[in-house]
């Protein structure tokens, strides 16, 4: 009988150990409940995020606003550089262009020339939009090398224009190896020598 008591005692402590472990992990449980339920709205908010920054999402109605205007400015700027094309982007950013008998191409059919005229239009047509729609103005414009690449004389012709249509309001800072040519083109003129391996102003 008395070794029955003690066995039985024994039970009662381990059962209350037992209990007390119980009562961890149902804390433990109730936590995880909590982190779960937290995780489930953080997911939910993700998936709706994923869903509006999708292609076909609300990028895609923000697109539909902008692509008139883009391209209705690409062919304004297109035309304005003697180039007689018709550029159109679609919702993809993917381009058609088509020449005057309705001939399609892309931008890599072009030529160089053609090329830098596709995009100095772009260039153009991106700060325009900038302007308009999100009222980001800039009065300062830098051209590297444009002039030094593959416009030919005409389109240079035509791109000097559109510069000089932009009027004293903006401050156009163009960069080109080509000084004796652009010389007479251009207010004022600030030339570079390099000497010893450093770029000097010359006055």
């Amino acid at each position: 009988m008395n070794k029955e008591i003690t066995e039985l005692g024994t039970k009662k402590q381990n059962l209350t150990e037992e209990n007390d472990k119980l009562k961890e992990l149902k804390s433990e449980l109730t936590s995880l409940i909590k982190v779960q339920e937290d995780l489930a709205v953080e997911k939910h908010y993700h998936e709706y995020a994923a869903a509006l920054l999708k292609d076909n999402g609300i990028k895609t109605k923000i697109i539909k606003q902008y692509l008139p205007i883009i391209n209705k400015l690409v062919n304004k700027y297109l035309k304005a550089m003697d180039f007689f094309v018709n550029f159109n982007l679609n919702e993809n950013f993917e381009e058609t262009i088509k020449s005057r008998h309705r001939d399609e191409f892309s931008y890599s059919n072009f030529s160089e020339g053609e090329k830098m005229r596709i995009d100095l239009a772009l260039l153009f047509t991106w700060r325009q939009v900038a302007k308009m729609k999100n009222s980001t103005n800039t009065n300062l414009l830098i051209l590297d090398e444009v002039f030094d690449s593959s416009l030919d004389s005409v389109g240079t012709d035509e791109f000097l224009k559109l510069i000089h249509e932009m009027g004293t309001e903006t401050n156009i800072f163009v960069i080109s190896h080509k000084g004796d040519q652009l010389f007479d083109k251009f207010r004022s003129i600030i030339k570079f020598e390099k000497k010893n391996n450093f770029s000097q102003v010359i006055i």
